[in-house]
């Protein structure tokens, strides 16, 4: 065997060796510490955006002298322009975690069961191969069905962000956006077709990558655990 050869069947059978050992330790440090940033970033801008609002109110109202007053002059940029970009840019940063560290998943997955492909060798999106890959090689049960279709329905929303303007109207995902909407908490389609994303739907969404990422933490862990009793 060549000397190359060799050192990078060493070094795949010790990384192997490292990933069943601390159960994966590092990716799960990764993804949950950058889902804890999210937040933070989330709560913290939008902390900021309320309280810059009411003071605006507040000095506004010493000038609320005749009935359309508020309809001419709230300051309605607040909510409408700065907070309207950063739900759209949390959803497309959430995502965009979400499909990075599935990735990263799916390589240790990969690593621990000395699977035969890798998740780039599959056809489709991100969700799809990583669902696939997962449940085929490394025989997760978890996440759970309605976490996947959960975690679709955010993928098609930034998907709707990104490629369509945030309107509904002309995605080829209208008909799911339009479920989700019905069934989730601050967020409409009331803007001429265009979406509505309010911080309570952030928040919704993050808990849900987070629910998603804890089953599947829990999957990869046993599959840790099985492995360390074959280890070779």
């Amino acid at each position: 065997m060549p000397q190359d050869d060799k050192w990078y069947v060493e070094f795949a059978k010790l990384f192997r060796e490292t990933l069943i050992q601390d159960e994966c330790a590092t990716w799960h440090w990764l993804a949950f510490d950058n889902l804890k940033e999210l937040r933070h970033f989330l709560d913290t801008v939008e902390n900021f955006i309320e309280r810059e609002e009411t003071r605006a109110v507040s000095e506004l109202e010493k000038h609320d002298t005749y009935p359309d007053f508020w309809a001419d002059n709230y300051p309605t940029h607040w909510q409408e322009i700065i907070g309207s970009q950063l739900r759209q840019s949390f959803v497309v940063s959430l995502m965009a975690a979400t499909e990075f560290y599935l990735s990263m998943l799916c390589r240790d997955v990969e690593a621990i069961v000395v699977a035969p492909i890798a998740l780039n060798d599959l056809r489709g999106s991100t969700l799809e191969r990583a669902r696939k890959y997962l449940s085929t090689f490394g025989k997760f049960a978890l996440p759970t069905d309605a976490s996947w279709e959960e975690l679709g329905d955010l993928y098609a929303l930034r998907n709707v962000i990104v490629h369509n303007g945030a309107m509904i109207e002309g995605s080829s995902k209208s008909k799911r956006i339009d479920a989700m909407i019905r069934r989730s908490p601050g967020i409409s389609n009331r803007s001429a077709g265009f979406l509505e994303i309010k911080r309570e739907f952030c928040t919704f969404a993050h808990e849900a990558v987070v629910k998603f990422f804890e089953e599947a933490s829990e999957a990869l862990k046993g599959l840790c655990r099985n492995a360390s009793r074959f280890a070779v």
